[in-house]
């Protein structure tokens, strides 16, 4: 049999998230979760309303390509829905290339993290500036 030890573990107590720094392969991984309940939730019903509009008459139609448009809350809420269906397929095409164990190295997942959000960040100035 073997000796019981009597050292006490030590836990924390109090885990403030805010505090810890995670590397970017963990910040990608939260955000993929993340954002994969906002196009779940939010941005898959906003397209199949924007569609069903779309195809319910010519004035609507219209209505909507007039307004989508130009800048206005309607347009910005529907491209940064866009944006962060765009931010999901990103990561996702990188942990399909993880579970394929392309890049798997830690070095090379926090670069590929990295470069996800700076060709998102593009795609974001991109999509406002041609507005």
């Amino acid at each position: 049999m073997s000796a019981k030890s009597t050292r006490p573990i030590s836990r924390p107590v109090f885990l403030n998230l805010l505090k810890i720094k995670l590397p970017m392969n963990a910040v990608a991984s939260i955000t993929h979760r993340l954002s994969g309940m906002y196009v779940f939730f939010i941005t898959l019903p906003m397209s199949l309303a924007l569609l069903f509009l779309s195809k319910k008459s010519e004035t609507t139609f219209t209505y909507l390509k007039v307004h989508l448009n130009e800048l206005n809350f309607l347009s910005f809420f529907v491209y940064i829905s866009f944006l962060i269906f765009f931010y999901h397929l990103l990561t996702g095409i990188r942990h399909l290339l993880q579970d394929l164990h392309i890049g798997d190295s830690m070095n090379m997942l926090n670069i590929s993290a990295r470069g996800i959000i700076v060709i998102w960040l593009i795609a974001l100035i991109l999509v406002f500036t041609s507005l």
